[in-house]
């Protein structure tokens, strides 16, 4: 189950309209195994309730890294297949790139983006502002997410805020937490500490190894694990390993079913320097897990401290080691902000997202 999972073609997605009735749109994306893949999903499941009729296309010849024949090629490819559709829409850079090279102001189409553009190479930010020339409307999927674009030059008024969210249909039935820890060969009353994420610098896990110093002062039976993959990975394996209990933390790669996680964590821990949305939070939320978040903006957004969940400052392992150490003493208070923030997690619901999407596919095809 372990391993980078790649978003598929998926079969056609039921439509609640006749097809005679429903607005075909074409949804482009590249390979994903992050919140993107989820969010693209939520479309396809959702927006056959509006009339519309998602089709799926990009993963199979969009490649991961840009290269000058493979993109000649998806230029080709997308350009014919889009001729089919009235609209388009495109989620993250790499298709945003391929979209705007294959249909510039030629066709109709949308720019989601997902993730924090930081990158500080003038090269770069030129190549987002070039994207953003085109697409009819830019959206992001979060104030986080819009600030990145801001600062890398993107006019403020092309970028419209669509939340995203996630499919609470995926954590209704959640898995026996006894039974996954069988399964992962945990014993039933280790506190286990849990990071969902890429790994990448700004969402802080080599804050939540240092924070684990102080945790196993009083419980030192108490494991972390780290789900994800990404470029940081060789240095938090290296931290991992230097430090005092390297034997007591667990990598888990990309993990496709990542409710299992969070059925069998005591706690989830977000120290994150910044974040585009909060993915994990809010499914650790709609999961009934406890969470420890960082003081961030995009985060405070989703967690109301000592009622949802624990802030802490950022940076500051000492801090996050102290929040996890009271709910891992005091499970009952713990459990009743996780359930607290269950009740709220509806406002997460990917359905949202797609009821704010919806509008801007009405307004472009409006004006054909």
């Amino acid at each position: 189950m372990s391993g980078t999972a790649l978003l598929e073609k998926p079969r056609e997605a039921p439509l609640t309209t006749a097809p005679s009735e429903a607005t075909p749109i074409l949804i482009v994306v590249r390979p994903s195994s992050s919140g993107m893949l989820r969010h693209v999903q939520g479309l396809i499941k959702y927006l056959p309730e509006h009339s519309f009729h998602p089709t799926l296309t990009g993963p199979d010849f969009i490649r991961d890294r840009p290269g000058p024949i493979a993109d000649s090629r998806a230029v080709k490819t997308l350009r014919a297949y889009a001729r089919d559709f009235p609209l388009v829409h495109c989620h993250g850079v790499r298709a945003g790139w391929i979209c705007a090279l294959a249909l510039r102001n030629n066709h109709p189409w949308l720019w989601t983006v997902h993730h924090l553009l930081m990158s500080e190479s003038r090269l770069v930010r030129m190549l987002w502002r070039w994207i953003a020339k085109y697409p009819r409307i830019v959206m992001a999927v979060s104030e986080s997410v819009k600030g990145g674009m801001v600062q890398g030059g993107i006019d403020p008024e092309r970028v419209e805020v669509v939340p995203g969210g996630i499919d609470l249909g995926r954590f209704e039935q959640l898995p026996d937490r006894i039974a996954m820890r069988l399964q992962f060969h945990s014993p039933r009353e280790r506190p286990i500490v849990l990071c969902v994420g890429r790994f990448v610098q700004h969402k802080g896990f080599d804050i939540a190894l240092q924070a684990m110093e102080q945790v196993w002062q009083a419980f030192p039976d108490a494991d972390i694990w780290l789900a994800g993959d990404g470029v940081d990975n060789k240095r938090l394996v290296s931290l991992s390993l230097a430090s005092s209990k390297p034997h007591h933390i667990r990598f888990f790669g990309y993990w496709s079913a990542v409710e299992e996680l969070y059925s069998t964590a005591d706690v989830l821990v977000a120290p994150a320097r910044n974040a585009g949305l909060g993915l994990a939070v809010m499914e650790a939320m709609a999961c009934g897990l406890p969470v420890v978040v960082s003081d961030i903006p995009q985060l405070r957004a989703l967690v109301q401290h000592e009622q949802t969940g624990l802030i802490v400052p950022k940076e500051n392992p000492e801090a996050l080691a102290q929040a996890v150490v009271r709910l891992l003493k005091d499970p009952a208070h713990a459990q009743q902000m996780a359930q607290q923030a269950k009740v709220q997690s509806e406002r997460f619901h990917i359905r949202h997202t797609v009821e704010r999407t919806v509008p801007f596919y009405r307004s472009v095809l409006g004006k054909l």
